[in-house]
């Protein structure tokens, strides 16, 4: 199997476990219809397209390249989720699927908040 469709597969795989669908996510992230099939056969992508595609599914970029045989990202983030009730854990969950530039948005709103 060739890199490009080892990203492809873990892209629908992470989906899945997302459960959600190939064509929200490239809708969500603002990507054309058929990137995932263009990744598959080997078409040039942004490395951001790639770090659009990891943010929106809550894994690693290295996972999504086939460098990492596991996505531990996930790994981690469930065992927290124990730590947490269900609101905090519906907050956790909401932000997770917020794309980068947003997560930092938040993350900025949140310090501006904390200080006043």
């Amino acid at each position: 199997m060739k890199n490009t469709q080892i990203i492809a597969e873990n892209i629908k795989i992470q989906v899945q476990k997302q459960h959600t669908t190939i064509k929200k996510l490239l809708k969500d992230c603002s990507l054309g219809p058929n990137t995932v099939s263009k990744i598959a056969s080997g078409a040039d992508v942004t490395t951001q397209t790639i770090y659009k595609i990891a943010d929106y599914l809550n894994c690693s970029v290295d996972y999504l390249l086939g460098r990492e045989e596991n996505d531990t990202t996930n790994i981690m983030e469930s065992n927290h989720e124990k730590q947490y009730d269900e609101t905090a854990n519906q907050v956790l969950e909401a932000f997770s699927k917020l794309s980068f530039s947003d997560k930092v948005k938040v993350m900025n709103l949140i310090e501006e908040l904390s200080e006043k």
